[in-house]
């Protein structure tokens, strides 16, 4: 099984490290280096740039899936980010019918955190979502988050990943009545020229005033 097509099948457990672990007394002797104030005020305003261009990038994926891909339906919607340190997941669940949406805004921005957390280089993660349609269908897609973007995943991972029990290995049986589909391209707006305003929601911009553009 794929590092995607786990992120696909279920949400998993945090690993993070436990706090209570003994360092030894070599890691408790250790001190870092003095650094200036001047220093350490620069390595925090890079890291928050940072931090800062890729929740850009996160809310405009987002968007960009909502407005363009996903359709009328009711959607459930899984992001997983994977690190050294442990996962990261988020489940929201939101309606789209015509220009109307129904949405928590306060889940958008966390589905925007974990999507960002996933484009962080050692980071790894995907989005899936399923559908229950109007016309009644039920049906799941998914998307890995790979260069700062979402990318479409095949039919065959996300039938796969839903196939497998990953705690076990063991095959399951497959879900009746749910198709698995081939996810479609969520449109990047600088790459497809995109300069419609036609965005039903954005999550709000909880930046300082000196770092918004």
């Amino acid at each position: 099984m794929s590092e995607y097509q786990d992120h696909v099948r279920q949400a998993l457990e945090g690993q993070h490290d436990d706090p209570s672990e003994d360092l030894g007394m070599d890691a408790m002797r250790w001190t870092p280096a003095p650094v200036s104030d001047a220093e350490t005020g620069e390595v925090t305003h890079t890291a928050a740039d940072t931090a800062h261009a890729l929740l850009d990038h996160a809310a405009e994926a987002y968007l960009s899936l909502l407005n363009a891909v996903l359709g009328d339906g009711t959607h459930h919607m899984v992001a997983n980010a994977s690190m050294p340190h442990g996962d990261l997941t988020e489940v929201q669940e939101l309606t789209v019918i015509g220009d109307a949406l129904v949405i928590n805004e306060t889940a958008a921005m966390r589905m925007c955190a974990v999507i960002a957390a996933s484009m962080v280089g050692c980071a790894t993660g995907a989005l899936v979502v399923r559908t229950f349609g109007p016309d009644g269908s039920e049906f799941v897609r998914g998307w890995k988050v790979r260069d700062f973007w979402l990318q479409p995943l095949a039919a065959d991972d996300i039938r796969e990943a839903y196939s497998v029990d990953p705690s076990t290995g063991t095959p399951l049986a497959p879900e009746p009545g749910v198709e698995y589909r081939q996810a479609e391209r969520v449109p990047r707006p600088e790459v497809d020229g995109s300069s419609e305003s036609t965005s039903r929601t954005a999550p709000p911009d909880n930046r300082p005033p000196n770092r918004r553009n």
